[in-house]
């Protein structure tokens, strides 16, 4: 999990307590960086405390939930005359998770809460589609796969899901061949393809943003294959293929292992 936090420094340091050496915790020191977080880098969750600066800054936490509606945000502050208030107006926003230092932030109940924030929702629903596929798999290659739906920048290529797996890349290749799966490569693409397709609904994020996000280092070969697999530039999957029928186009590339989709994400 990769946590992006605006937050004083006591706060801060009690965070890197609760995440811990197993997940990875970037902090911002105002408001343009933490946007740049959320932008450029795979940020599961932002851990924010409106009152950072000694006062309430609320505008500028109004308008990251507005760009990236769907983006996980927890307030995390300290009991004041004004946290009320604030709590208050947050909730008319939307805002689920407050935090409060000393009452609510025991390090195992605070990483518990954070662990179940990130929205994979897409992620998983293309891992469903070859669930029964999938069900005679070895453990290690299932968690690979899980671990590579959730968070595709994770996985750089064939080799670096291979060793996730305790593989070799022909054997991986061979098993996923064998249950009538698309290749290795084809898969990996259609993990990015599916985080695309929700980072595209988000008002915040351009297509360079999101390829970067993703791992790419431009955003032109994504585009490529994106055009080569789906028939339709980045920009218009979201008007143009309903989450159903992407849905169903995603299904069958990763079912399909001939060379045709091989070749589009080269």
């Amino acid at each position: 999990m990769e946590v992006a936090a605006r937050l004083s420094s006591p706060l801060l340091a009690h965070l890197r307590r609760v995440l811990g050496d197993r997940n990875v915790l970037t902090a911002a020191s105002g408001w343009g960086e933490l946007v740049a977080l959320v932008r450029q880098r795979p940020v599961d969750v932002v851990v924010i405390d409106p009152r950072s600066d000694g006062g309430p800054e609320l505008a500028p936490l109004h308008a990251l939930m507005e760009r990236y509606p769907t983006l996980p945000v927890v307030v995390y502050t300290t009991l004041a005359p004004e946290t009320m208030r604030i709590t208050v107006e947050l909730a008319k926003r939307g805002m689920r998770h407050v935090v409060l230092r000393g009452f609510d932030d025991e390090p195992r109940r605070f990483r518990e809460l954070l662990e179940r924030l990130p929205a994979y929702r897409l992620g998983e629903e293309a891992l469903a589609l070859i669930a029964e596929e999938l069900a005679v798999g070895m453990p290690l290659l299932q968690r690979a796969l899980t671990r590579m739906y959730e968070s595709p920048h994770l996985i750089q290529g064939v080799e670096s899901l291979a060793q996730a797996a305790g593989m070799t890349r022909r054997n991986l290749d061979r098993w996923l061949v064998k249950r009538g799966l698309a290749s290795a490569r084809v898969l990996i693409f259609s993990a990015r393809l599916a985080q695309a397709y929700h980072f595209l609904g988000e008002p915040g994020y351009l297509l360079e943003d999101i390829t970067k996000k993703l791992g790419y280092t431009s955003p032109r070969l994504f585009s490529r294959q994106v055009r080569a697999t789906m028939g339709l530039a980045p920009s218009d999957l979201r008007e143009q293929m309903p989450p159903e029928r992407f849905m169903a186009a995603l299904a069958a590339m990763m079912r399909r292992h001939g060379a045709t989709a091989d070749e589009a994400v080269q």
